[in-house]
């Protein structure tokens, strides 16, 4: 679990520090203040031997078309797109040991030289700007360090990622804001994890929140699909799409707290899909869960409905281990104001503006 996390030259970001954190944390501020820049510099950390995961958050902002060069494809990770700028995304954990992750541009080390005969009397150079590519440089607590790159060759973006042990062991997933309709395919995949163990259940009492006339959980394969379906007790089973876009999101993220033990789950408006009469129960819920399965929660929201619901429920637990940090710009600078229980709780009883 991460105890503080900073972001330098990332998107919106010249520098940026998160600390400290908690078990739960949620992310609010105005709008294109960086809440979403936040998850995806954690995921990037998290995945931090994996150079396809720019590729992914270009997917995940709807970005699926692109030219074949550089600025195109990764320009846009860096600051202003000054591609000539080093990304630093540093975390320390509760052991107090240090992990972080530097992305940068560099000329391939497999660079095809060009002929002089080709060059005309300009004598000869090495490949274009277009052919740097892109490292990500890796050290964790123990000094070990680890570097993955990905290149362009011609119209195709090739990768090459070390084979040695994952540095990170915990698992990082990312569940996109409520307009992007759930995986259903992982999903799938990560009920049948929790069933092949008998720990399905927990999931469906935490479904029963938004449909308590849900007896159980299968999954079922149609048309060469596997999908979740429930039992709502009308005599067939129900495909969880059919059942709301709340049981949906519900489902995802509970799924995904469950199947990264050790890990993080990094969530975009959280409350999106939810009546606020239910964030309460879903945050305890959330919140039992992360505990059992030892994960860490990042999440982003705009609505104060449900960081009152958040507090809270927290706050009426055996231990409150919440934390909500908030995003203010002022010119170019992006800095983060953190609320402990204290803080926090004063302003939810006054209605003090936080978001």
């Amino acid at each position: 679990m991460f105890t503080s996390f900073s972001i330098n030259d990332f998107r919106c970001f010249r520098s940026l520090t998160l600390d400290p954190l908690e078990r739960v944390n949620l992310l609010t501020g105005t709008n294109n203040v960086g809440k979403t820049a936040v998850l995806e510099a954690l995921f990037l950390h998290i995945g931090c031997h994996n150079p396809s995961l720019p590729f992914t958050l270009n997917a995940k902002r709807g970005l699926l078309q692109f030219a074949p060069d550089a600025a195109a494809v990764w320009g846009w990770l860096f600051r202003d797109k000054n591609m000539d700028a080093t990304i630093e995304l540093a975390s320390k954990d509760e052991q107090g040991g240090k992990h972080s992750l530097r992305i940068r541009f560099e000329e391939p080390q497999n660079a095809k030289v060009v002929p002089p005969e080709q060059m005309g009397d300009t004598g000869y150079v090495a490949t274009t700007p277009d052919s740097y590519e892109l490292r990500l440089e890796y050290e964790n607590a123990g000094g070990k360090s680890r570097t993955s790159r990905a290149f362009i060759e011609g119209k195709e973006i090739k990768m090459d990622r070390p084979q040695a042990e994952d540095p990170f062991p915990g698992t990082g997933i990312f569940v996109s804001a409520g307009g992007v309709a759930p995986n259903h395919k992982e999903n799938a995949e990560r009920f049948s994890n929790l069933a092949r163990k008998r720990e399905q259940e927990e999931i469906t009492r935490i479904l029963r929140i938004i449909e308590p006339r849900l007896k159980e959980l299968s999954v079922l394969a149609q048309a060469g699909e596997s999908m979740v379906y429930g039992d709502t007790g009308i005599g067939e089973l129900v495909p969880t799409p059919m059942m709301g876009a709340g049981v949906g999101r519900l489902l995802t993220m509970a799924l995904a707290i469950a199947n990264a033990p050790n890990g993080f789950l990094l969530v975009d408006e959280v409350e999106n899909g939810f009546h606020y009469s239910v964030l309460g129960k879903i945050w305890n819920a959330l919140a039992r869960l992360a505990r059992r399965s030892n994960t860490q929660v990042f999440a982003t929201t705009h609505s104060w409905e449900c960081i009152k619901a958040a507090h809270r429920s927290f706050a009426g637990d055996d231990v409150y281990d919440f934390r909500l940090h908030r995003l203010d710009r002022k010119g170019d600078e992006i800095r983060a104001i953190s609320y402990d229980q204290d803080s926090l709780g004063a302003a939810v009883e006054q209605e003090i503006e936080v978001r």
